[in-house]
C-alpha cells in the first residue's frame, strides 16, 4: 500500500494525511465470540479469500469487519445466523443475493447476506473487482 501518512499512535498507514480512524485493528476473536461454528467457518472463508487477493488490512470492531487495501473495499457484520457483506464497487451490478444497493458519488455499495460457502463463492468475483478498484 502506498502511504502518505502513518498514525503516530497505532502505526497504521493511510493514503491521506491525518486520516480519521480508530487506532488499532481490533481482535478477530471479539467478532467471532459466541457465534455458531457454521458462521465462524463462513467468516473464516471470507477472510481467507479477501486476504488472498493481495495486501489487505483486516480491521475489526465488535461485530464489524473492514477489509482494506488502499481503501475499504468490503465490510462485513458477523451475525448469529449469517454474514452480512457489503462490497464497494465502481458500478452497479445485479445478483440475486444483493438485497440492497446504495450509490454515492464515489462508489456503489452492494449488500448481501451470506448463509453458506456457496453464497460466498458467488460473491468472490465481486470481491476481486472491488479489491482491484480499491488499489486505484
Amino acid at each position: 500500500m502506498t502511504s502518505t501518512w502513518t498514525c503516530p499512535h497505532c502505526s497504521r498507514r493511510f493514503t491521506r494525511k491525518n486520516q480519521r480512524h480508530a487506532c488499532g485493528t481490533g481482535e478477530r476473536s471479539d467478532v467471532l465470540r459466541k457465534r455458531p461454528a457454521e458462521v465462524v467457518d463462513l467468516y473464516s472463508a471470507l477472510e481467507t479469500f479477501a486476504t488472498s487477493l493481495g495486501p489487505v488490512e483486516v480491521v475489526t470492531r465488535e461485530r464489524y469487519v473492514l477489509f482494506r487495501s488502499r481503501r475499504v473495499f468490503a465490510d462485513a457484520i458477523v451475525m448469529s445466523d449469517a454474514v452480512r457483506l457489503a462490497i464497494h464497487l465502481t458500478r452497479e451490478v445485479e445478483h440475486r443475493l444483493f438485497f440492497k444497493v446504495v450509490s454515492d458519488h464515489r462508489q456503489v455499495t452492494h449488500v448481501a447476506r451470506l448463509h453458506d460457502l456457496q453464497d460466498l463463492e458467488a460473491m468472490e468475483p465481486f470481491l476481486r473487482e472491488a479489491y482491484e478498484a480499491s488499489l486505484s
